[in-house]
Formats: C-alpha cells, sequence, structure tokens
C-alpha cells in the first residue's frame, strides 16, 4: 500500500488582460526603441564627416531622421498594421525632403507640388557631379544634402523596421553598416577608431533599449542571450568578411584593410578632381583611373589646368566661383592682357579627348583664347580664365580644340618686374588669416630678407622647397595624419619636410602671399606620358600625343607679376616639369631636382624641357612576364571574393547547425529527463520558426501544437511525434520538481528532506520521451516540415534560418 502527498493543481496558462493604464504604458514602449534607433543612425553617421567637408550636413539629416521616426512611432501608437508602419516613415521622409529641398515646389509645404520632378533633376546633377568631380571630403551642395538625407532616412526606416516591427534589433545592425560602408571606403584612413567606436555604442544602445522592451513583454522569455549571441555572430562574421573582402575587390586597396587609395564612385567609372585640393587618393592609386589624351605643338612640357583656388580661410584652398562675374561663350575668350600675346605668335594648339574624366570644370592649358568642337554651355572667369559648364553639363566623353597663349615669359623678364602696385590684382590673392603659424612667416621671412625682387623671391622659396632636405611622398603625409591644405598643415609639413604636391603648392603660395607676391593654387594634371603617336590638327597642323591618369593629378602655385599675368612654378621635388624660366643653379654638393614625367616614383628626364622618345617610353613599361603576374594576381582576387562571398552565405546555415548539434548532444547527456524534453521541445519551436510557423508570445504548448498542426498538415508519425514530445514538455514544465527515489523496486519516492526522512510517497513515473533515443521524433517532425513547405521556403529555412532572429535557448 502506498500513500501520496496532494500535488498542487496546475495552473490553467491563460492570457492576463492588463488595465487600460497598463496597456497603454506597454503600448508605447516602442518609443524607447525608436529613440534607440534614432541614437544608433546618428551616432554612426557621425563617420560621414570627412566625406562630406564640415558638419553643415548633420542639421538637415538630423531633421530628416528625427521626422521619420517620429511619424513610425506614432503609426505605432495608433495601432496601424505593422506593413503600414514603414509606409508611414516612406510618407514622412517625402515630407521632410520637400520640406527642406523644395520648398518653392510644394503643396502645403510637405507635398511635391508643380515643378518638383524638374527640380529634383536638378539636384540630382548637382550631386552627380560633385561626386564624379571631386575626392573626399566633397563640398555638399544641395544636392549632396538632399541624397545623403534621402539615402540615411531609408536607413533609418529599415533599421526602425528590423529592431521595432520585426523585433530582430541585432539584424538591424546589417541596416548600419551600410552608413560605414561609405566612409570606409572612401576616407584616406577608413573610417578610424572614434567613429567606429560611435558607430558600435549607437549599436549597442539600439540592442539594450531592445531587449530591455522584449523582456517587458508579457510571455516573453526573459533570457534573450541566445538569440542575441547568434545574430551578433552573424553580424561580426558578416562584418570580417566585407571587410576582407572588400580590398580584395575594389582597386586602390593596397596596404592594410581599408587603406589609403580607395576610392568609389557611385555613379559609375568617370572620374575627376577635387577642386579643393585632396589630390592624395588619386596619386596613391596605384594602378591610376580616368585616362585623358591630348595632342599639342607645344614645345614645352603642358599642363592641363582645371581650376584655380584662390579663396583661402586658413583651412583650406577653395575656388572662388565668382557667377556674377563670369561672362558666357568661350568660343572666343582671354582678357587684352592675355590676347596680346596672340600678337606675339605664341600661340599653342590642343586637342583634348577626356573619355571618362568627368567635371564640372574644363582642362585647358593656361591661359586659354578660345575653343572649339566643346558640347554643352560653358562660362569663364575673368580673373583667372578657369571655364565651367553652366547647364549641369560635364567633361565627359568630350573631344574638344583649345587654343592658349601667353607672354614669353624669360629670367630677364621677370628680374625686371617689381612688386605688384596696390590694386593691380583682387585683394583675395593676398588675404592671409591673422592665425598664421609663426613657422610660415619666419620662414618665409628668412629666405626672403635679403631679396627685394620679387622674382628672386619667388626662386628663393621654390629652391628651398625643392631642395635636399624636403622628400616626395604620398605616405608620409597619410601616417602623419596631415593630408590636407590648411595652416596646420603647412607648418607641420614645413617642420617634417615631406610630402606630396598640394603641400609643396599651397606652401609656397602662402609663403609667397607673406613677402607680399598674389598667389593661387592650380589643380589639373601635369604633362603626362607621351605616346609615341603624332595626329593631325586643325589646318594641318601636326600634334604630339600625351596621356594623363589619376597618377598625373598636381597642384601647383601660380603666382602674379605685374605687365607679365600669372606665372606657374613647380616647387614639387620629383614631380612635373621645372619651367625653363624657373630653373636655378644648384650649389657644390647639393643634388639637382629629379624633374619628371608624372611618375611618383622617378622616370627622370635627361632635360626638363625635353620630351621623352618613343623607345624610352617603351622600356619603361613594364615586361610582358610582369603584366602577365598582373593579370594572374588580378584573377585570383576575382576568384577569391566570389569564393568568399559564397561562403559568406553559409554562415547562417553553420549557425544553426551548431546550435542542432549543441542540443543533441546535451539531449543524449541529459538521459531522458527534464532537460531532455526542454531540448527536444526548443528545437521543434525553432524548426517550426524556421519554416514560416513561429510561435506567438501568449502561445502554450497546446495551442501552438494544434495551430502547427492545422497549418501544416503534420499527421500520422510526424503527429504522434509532436504529440509525445509536448506531452513530455509540459510534463517536465509542470510536473513536481522534488527529485524522485525509487521505493520498494518500481515506485519512486521523493528524496530525503535536510532532516532525513522522505517527505512522502508518489505513485507517479517521471515522464520519459517515447522513443529510445527520442530525438528520433524530432527528425520525424523536421522532415514533415521540410516535405510539407514549399522549395523556396525550404532553401529559407536552410540558408537564412528565421530561428536565429528569435530568442529561442539552448
Amino acid at each position: 500500500m502506498t500513500s501520496t502527498l496532494p500535488r498542487p493543481a496546475m495552473p490553467t496558462p491563460q492570457r492576463v488582460e492588463p488595465r487600460s493604464g497598463g496597456r497603454l504604458r506597454r503600448d508605447q514602449r516602442h518609443w524607447l526603441s525608436t529613440a534607440a534607433v534614432f541614437a544608433a543612425v546618428m551616432l554612426t553617421s557621425l563617420n560621414l564627416n570627412s566625406v562630406l567637408f564640415g558638419w553643415t550636413w548633420l542639421n538637415p539629416l538630423a531633421f530628416t531622421v528625427g521626422a521619420v521616426l517620429i511619424v513610425m512611432g506614432a503609426a505605432r501608437s495608433a495601432r496601424l498594421p505593422g506593413a503600414l508602419v514603414p509606409a508611414a516613415g516612406i510618407v514622412a521622409l517625402v515630407g521632410a525632403l520637400v520640406w527642406q529641398y523644395f520648398p518653392a515646389q510644394s503643396v502645403f509645404g510637405i507635398f511635391p507640388g508643380e515643378g518638383a520632378a524638374g527640380r529634383l533633376t536638378v539636384l540630382l546633377n548637382h550631386a552627380e557631379n560633385t561626386v564624379v568631380s571631386q575626392v573626399a571630403p566633397v563640398l555638399p551642395g544641395t544636392g549632396i544634402f538632399m541624397v545623403v538625407c534621402a539615402a540615411v532616412g531609408l536607413i533609418a526606416i529599415l533599421t526602425d523596421t528590423l529592431a521595432t516591427t520585426l523585433r530582430m534589433p541585432a539584424t538591424s545592425g546589417l541596416a548600419l553598416l551600410a552608413i560605414l560602408v561609405v566612409p570606409a571606403v572612401v576616407r584616406p584612413q577608413s573610417v578610424g577608431v572614434p567613429g567606429f567606436v560611435a558607430a558600435v555604442v549607437g549599436f549597442l544602445i539600439l540592442l539594450g533599449c531592445s531587449q530591455w522592451r522584449d523582456s517587458q513583454t508579457p510571455g516573453a522569455s526573459r533570457d534573450a542571450s541566445g538569440g542575441r549571441l547568434a545574430r551578433g555572430l552573424s553580424i561580426g562574421a558578416a562584418a570580417l568578411a566585407v571587410t576582407i573582402l572588400v580590398p580584395l575587390a575594389i582597386p586602390g586597396f593596397n596596404v592594410g584593410l581599408f587603406p589609403q587609395g580607395a576610392r568609389v564612385n557611385l555613379w559609375g567609372t568617370a572620374t575627376g578632381l577635387n577642386p579643393v585640393v585632396t589630390l592624395g587618393n588619386d596619386l596613391r592609386n596605384p594602378t591610376g583611373f580616368g585616362r585623358i589624351t591630348y595632342a599639342t605643338n607645344s614645345p614645352e612640357a603642358l599642363y592641363l589646368r582645371a581650376v584655380t583656388l584662390e579663396d583661402f580661410d586658413g583651412e583650406r584652398w577653395e575656388p572662388d566661383q565668382r557667377y556674377g562675374v563670369r561672362l558666357p561663350g568661350v568660343e572666343e575668350m582671354g582678357t587684352e592682357e592675355v590676347r596680346a600675346a596672340i600678337d606675339e605668335g605664341a600661340v599653342t594648339t590642343t586637342r583634348i579627348t577626356t573619355d571618362t574624366f568627368t567635371s564640372p570644370w574644363l582642362l585647358a592649358p593656361y591661359a586659354p583664347v578660345g575653343f572649339s568642337d566643346l558640347a554643352g554651355r560653358w562660362s569663364w572667369d575673368p580673373l583667372n580664365h578657369s571655364v565651367i559648364a553652366t547647364d549641369n553639363g560635364s567633361t565627359a566623353q568630350q573631344q574638344y580644340v583649345v587654343r592658349s597663349a601667353g607672354p614669353a615669359l624669360t629670367r630677364s623678364r621677370l628680374q625686371a618686374v617689381g612688386p605688384a602696385p596696390e590694386g593691380a590684382v583682387d585683394a583675395q590673392f593676398l588675404r592671409l588669416p591673422d592665425t598664421t603659424p609663426g613657422i610660415i612667416e619666419q620662414t618665409a621671412v628668412q629666405l626672403t630678407e635679403d631679396i627685394v625682387n620679387p622674382y628672386e623671391q619667388a626662386l628663393a622659396i621654390q629652391s628651398y622647397l625643392r631642395g635636399p632636405s624636403f622628400t616626395y611622398s604620398v605616405d608620409a603625409p597619410v601616417e602623419g595624419g596631415y593630408d590636407g591644405n590648411s595652416l596646420d598643415v603647412v607648418a607641420r609639413f614645413l617642420e617634417s619636410k615631406s610630402g606630396y604636391c598640394v603641400h609643396y603648392a599651397g606652401a609656397m603660395a602662402v609663403m609667397a602671399r607673406v613677402v607680399g607676391i598674389p598667389s593661387r593654387v592650380a589643380v589639373g594634371y601635369a604633362p603626362g606620358t607621351p605616346t609615341g603617336e603624332s595626329v593631325s590638327g586643325p589646318d594641318g597642323v601636326e600634334l604630339t600625343e600625351f596621356t594623363v591618369t589619376s597618377l598625373d593629378a598636381h597642384a601647383w602655385p601660380e603666382l602674379y607679376f605685374d605687365d607679365l599675368g600669372w606665372v606657374k612654378f613647380e616647387p614639387t621635388p620629383s614631380r612635373g616639369v621645372v619651367p625653363e624660366y624657373a630653373q636655378t643653379a644648384f650649389a657644390p654638393g647639393a643634388p639637382a631636382p629629379n624633374p619628371d614625367n608624372l611618375d611618383p616614383g622617378g622616370n627622370p628626364l635627361t632635360d626638363p624641357g625635353t620630351i621623352g622618345t618613343p623607345d624610352q617610353v617603351a622600356d619603361d613599361l613594364p615586361p610582358e612576364s610582369e603584366t602577365a603576374e598582373r593579370a594572374r594576381e588580378t584573377s585570383t582576387l576575382v576568384l577569391g571574393v566570389l569564393l568568399g562571398s559564397v561562403l559568406l552565405l553559409f554562415v547562417p546555415l553553420l549557425l544553426r547547425v551548431l546550435r542542432r548539434q549543441r542540443r543533441r548532444r546535451r539531449f543524449s547527456g541529459a538521459a531522458g529527463g527534464r532537460a531532455a524534453a526542454a531540448l527536444a521541445w526548443a528545437e521543434v519551436v525553432d524548426l517550426a520558426t524556421d519554416y514560416g510557423h513561429p510561435a506567438l508570445p501568449v502561445d502554450t504548448p497546446r495551442t501552438f501544437t494544434a495551430r502547427l498542426a492545422a497549418t501544416t498538415g503534420i499527421d500520422g508519425a510526424a503527429g504522434s511525434a509532436l504529440v509525445r514530445l509536448r506531452t513530455a514538455y509540459e510534463a517536465a514544465q509542470y510536473a513536481d520538481p522534488t527529485p524522485l527515489i525509487a521505493v520498494s523496486g518500481t515506485s519512486p519516492t521523493p528524496a530525503p528532506s535536510r532532516g532525513g526522512a522522505p517527505a512522502g510517497i508518489r505513485t507517479e513515473t517521471t515522464p520519459e520521451l517515447a522513443t529510445p533515443d527520442g530525438w528520433d521524433d524530432v527528425q520525424s517532425i523536421a522532415g514533415a516540415l521540410r516535405d510539407r513547405s514549399s522549395r523556396a521556403t525550404r532553401i529559407r529555412a536552410l540558408l537564412l534560418p528565421r530561428s536565429l532572429s528569435g530568442d529561442a535557448r539552448g
């Protein structure tokens, strides 16, 4: 005879409806996730600095993201269906963009009105011209503002949908990664530690707030670590793969993971120059891009100038576009001073083929006096003879002829010129900030203290910069952290005595202003490489052909001399060609400067004014074996990228298999007890989730089983296995947790209490899984779910298992 202790009645699971006030408070918890999404997006977006110049873009971006997220949060509070919440965000995004960038083409300020399509086209053209004609950091205009706000606004919608609507906050990190990709591959030194930390902090805020929100939902699991860990591993693996593979796929990545020399053109393969002089990216690209061909009858090495920079505020050189004084039409152009040179017979004819070079600034030798065969509408500036498109046009795919003229410059003519009289040029060509570092002023004064003649002063500055103390380097500026042209950068350059053309040109222009010589910086291309071909130009003139690429991007100073105009100098050693009038004698024992043909590594010319012969050019070309080796390396890189991309697709599958195997090992070690029942049931829930039948937060095991059987049609052996696993799980969850011991060989009894006596005797036995291996029931259900699903569902369950985004444990 046995006796039993009365067992407490097992409560019936039921959904408890909270009071209205509690429902309201709970329903508003999504605002915490909304705030976290805003913080994550904005913190990650801070990395756009140095892709866009300055911080003027931050306020409109914050307004756009905030408006979008507030409207999406209000839609949730109004209990709109989940599918309509992102739609509300898109409507809000359109309204925010119209409010900021289409005020004159709007209805009520937030709806597009008449003329909005035309305005959109203009803004997109402006953005395209900025992207293809500049390298980071670009000068952000209205078009760039609109594109950035629209792109980040869409990312905010996606992030909020993943984190709040779909309850997949960890996966939303992939959307944030889309913001990081741009600065990672565009900025010279990638994202950098501070920017990366800001993005990580934003992501952790999003994860923490989302986990707290989920933990407060009735019926939700308090242990979400399993799901969070799996998602974190997936995102971490994806980020690591991208970090490793992107450098292999994009030309220019030659040092480190996201090294110097990177450049991405979102509008295609067209290329251009940055008019605010950040040419380091172009020069550090090991292969070069943006091939330009020109043919000329000039007897001297020819520089192609795009724009001049006169406006210097101490932080950077910038072009002053002066739209108010520009003159339309470029068929005949040039000031009286320039055109007077035509009478001297010093006219050069040059035919330029731009190919993929795209810029609103037109390339031409200085100083142009007329263009022909040029498509589009253009205007020119009388102060600097720069030519710019006036109809959103560009230089891409143009072939035109330019005639240029200039006075015959000789040492004697330049030495005869005194200081420029007051008012001879605009004051901006002499302007310097009050904060000019002392080393710049001291160096300029020391170099010219015994010299009165402006030309001799210019030669002294040029000779100093081309002297043996300075070295040409496109890498040292990046390592030193001064890849730019501000006064602080010039000061650091004079201390380190290492840099590239931007630093040499900026230093000479600033020091010239210190001693009273008007100056500006020209941006364009140094002479390039002769092709060995000759072509026939207008009127049968024979023209010698050259090519230039991004490796030939160059900056040089131009100094003003009264009655002669603007004169080019070449202070950068190992770059370009020193004009004959600017060459100087060298001190005994000092190495002569190495004027070369645009290759940063060398290729010295025997004569600064002599163009290499075709045989010399052929000697400089890489041998066929080296070319073949480079082709093999490229093929290997491409194959590696493809292989890595394929492997990346299998990361979620691998994580899911590891979870299943871990559960099975723990199941076998549990020997059919309560833990085994919980592990088997957790795997069944994950399998159902993978095949599109997730459990609801209010589900009990019985309601979940009933719905799964009804929606999938599971029956027969699989249906019986499902019932067995559910029964074992319910027994394990709700049975008396007191350990059992055997009594009289067959009946289990509770374990002794601390006092040593049995607390009672029970007749029930511990629920056991029905099959010897137990896991066979799980496999049976998995097979049934697979057989009753479409091919697309099976593929998704295999490669993108939804259970990795849930809070499943085990």
